[in-house]
């Protein structure tokens, strides 16, 4: 699944010329509506994470805010060369944590640089977010497209029970802190996935090709 922007943004984030005015004190007539938005824009991290496709994020411009969040919620992340990046919600004079930033962008980047784009509010370009390790490629505007596509039709040709449970086991894994439950999940799904149906089917047709 490729994950773009229609336009000139990846996702700018929260539209500030709709945000309006914070309520007087006593008066809140659109918490409900509010606190309904806060808790599906939350959600949708978690969504993207468990949905059993691998999902690519193709960064064609701004990433700014929810939609950095965004960005980091994918499995695999590439930008164009005009992509730029920013953890913007210090400065809507809010906390600068949400939709879970403070999660997902540590573990991409390191403790050092989250803490320094989720405090700061600065931007970055392609090419700091490349070196820093925010995104695994950098092309020209013009090639991002084909890329992702590239990415996408090579993780085609496998199966889908090998890539929902690789994607599963990442994520996962990426929260257990024992080298020993890592193997053992990883060993029990490679055992689980030899009865697979297109597992087998795939495996039957891979030793009919290297066999000739």
């Amino acid at each position: 699944m490729i994950f773009t922007g229609a336009g000139r943004a990846f996702c700018a984030g929260l539209d500030l010329k709709d945000f309006g005015t914070p309520p007087s004190p006593g008066e809140h007539p659109h918490m409900p509506a509010g606190v309904d938005a806060q808790t599906f824009m939350s959600n949708l991290t978690v969504r993207m994470r468990d949905l059993p496709q691998v999902i690519i994020a193709a960064v064609n411009g701004p990433a700014f805010g929810g939609g950095l969040a965004l960005a980091c919620a994918a499995d695999i992340r590439v930008a164009s060369a005009s992509a730029k990046f920013c953890s913007a919600f210090i400065r809507t004079g809010l906390s600068g944590t949400d939709i879970g930033i403070t999660y997902l962008l540590p573990r991409l980047i390191g403790n050092a640089n989250a803490f320094d784009l989720i405090l700061t509010g600065r931007d970055i370009d392609a090419a700091e977010a490349l070196r820093m390790g925010l995104v695994s490629r950098v092309v020209a505007d013009e090639d991002l497209e084909e890329l992702a596509l590239g990415y996408a039709r090579g993780m085609a040709a496998y199966t889908a029970s090998g890539l929902r449970t690789t994607k599963e086991v990442l994520w996962h894994n990426a929260e257990t802190s024992s080298l020993t439950s890592a193997i053992a999940l990883e060993a029990r799904n490679q055992n689980l996935l030899n009865y697979a149906p297109d597992v087998r089917e795939y495996m039957k047709d891979y030793r009919k090709k290297t066999t000739g």
